[in-house]
């Protein structure tokens, strides 16, 4: 009896399948900037004698609909990682999907540890994503942080 040895998803599968779920949900937040962020900006312009320029500053309005998109954003990979495809329609249409170091289901505390990781590494001007490409088992840093990978072979 052999035991099989996991293949990890890497970097640009995961970009893809990132790009994929972006793309799902760009309807999704049409509809709510159509609902909540009509007066997203608020236009102030500034005027001086050697120079003219204008900025937008975000009204409360606006960060309202920021954090409506983060929910969103989260709620979605949340829920698609701790169900039983553990996959997101981006990853799914990959064939990769996320699991606990053993390939086991994430609870929904996981997921959203994970979700909430993904953030920080995004935030690190994507910098927590560069492990990927290094480590051998390709884990982003909120991968490492949570415990969990990337796996090749779920069916859709």
């Amino acid at each position: 009896m052999t035991i099989e040895q996991p293949i990890y998803a890497g970097f640009w599968v995961r970009v893809f399948a990132g790009l994929l779920d972006i793309a799902f949900l760009l309807p999704i937040f049409a509809i709510l900037f159509f609902f909540f962020g009509i007066d997203d900006f608020q236009s102030i312009k500034i005027h001086s004698e050697l120079q003219s320029f204008s900025y937008f500053k975000a009204s409360s309005h606006g960060r309202y609909f920021d954090y409506i998109t983060y929910a969103v954003s989260i709620a979605y990979v949340v829920y698609f990682l701790s169900n039983k495809k553990q996959a997101t329609f981006g990853k799914r249409i990959m064939r990769i999907y996320v699991g606990n170091r053993d390939g086991s289901k994430l609870s929904i505390t996981k997921a959203m540890a994970r979700s909430l990781a993904g953030l920080f590494s995004a935030a690190t001007l994507g910098i927590g994503y560069l492990p990927i490409i290094f480590t051998a088992e390709k884990t982003a840093l909120h991968d490492l942080i949570c415990n969990t990978r990337v796996f090749y072979g779920k069916k859709i």
